[in-house]
């Protein structure tokens, strides 16, 4: 049995390389989230897939979390995260993998044609127990994320737990605001903070949420306001910044 890399063996995760925002919880991201894939089903023994992995913040938890016959997979649009995953992570971690999605982003793929509205997702059908995606549709678009979500679904097995956060808008948010600046109406239940760019920190109607995630198949099981909400009311141990939501793909 191959033995990996413990996690305090691991060169830390390194902000400076690849802006992917500001830590807010004073450096436990990658372990909250963490927490917060177990409370809804991760198990050391599961197969995960992260949507948007970044510098590796969860995938550096992970390391000491997994087991030798789990898996840990992770995609990002950014090619100097997958760079430097790929040279420090890969390498000490068997059974860690890193891919890059070539895919249009308007802040670190410009010169790309293929919209998160198209792509497909690296992966068989139901390869993974649990797939999980923090703080990444709030820069897809609704088709982008529409097509995501059905991708996610795809890649799950039957009876596996995705958990996704949004920029959740609900109905008693007459002027939403989040970071001094308000959320900005352009289509139906769809909403930015920055009009005049293409699908930058998008927030959409909470109903809008549940439609879109009802036509992929998948069931919530739970969902969960994020801090940026005010009032905030903690109800669980672990909480997030973002709008929660635990889905899962019926057996």
């Amino acid at each position: 049995m191959t033995v990996r890399c413990a996690r305090g063996e691991l060169p830390l995760p390194d902000p400076s390389l690849h802006n992917v925002g500001n830590d807010e919880t004073g450096g436990t991201r990658g372990r909250d989230q963490l927490r917060l894939l177990e409370h809804y089903g991760l198990t050391p023994s599961s197969d995960l897939l992260e949507i948007g992995c970044g510098l590796g913040r969860l995938a550096y938890e992970c390391a000491s979390y997994l087991d030798d016959d789990a898996t840990y997979t992770g995609f990002d649009i950014a090619p100097v995260a997958i760079e430097w995953l790929e040279a420090n992570y890969a390498p000490r971690l068997p059974g860690f993998r890193f891919d890059l999605l070539d895919v249009y982003n308007e802040r670190y793929r410009p010169n790309l044609s293929t919209g998160p509205e198209q792509v497909r997702f690296p992966y068989d059908d139901a390869s993974f127990d649990v797939v999980c995606a923090f703080e990444v549709f709030m820069h897809v678009a609704l088709d982008g994320v529409r097509n995501y979500l059905q991708e996610l679904t795809r890649v799950l097995r039957p009876g596996g737990t995705a958990v996704v956060s949004f920029m959740a808008i609900y109905p008693e948010e007459e002027e939403p605001r989040y970071g001094g600046r308000p959320f900005v109406r352009v289509a139906e239940g769809v909403y930015t903070r920055f009009p005049n760019r293409r699908s930058t920190s998008m927030g959409f109607d909470v109903d809008l949420i549940r439609r879109v995630i009802a036509e992929t198949g998948l069931e919530e099981v739970d969902a969960l306001k994020g801090r940026w909400h005010t009032p905030f009311i903690e109800v669980v141990p672990i909480s997030h910044g973002c709008d929660l939501f635990a889905l899962r793909r019926p057996a």
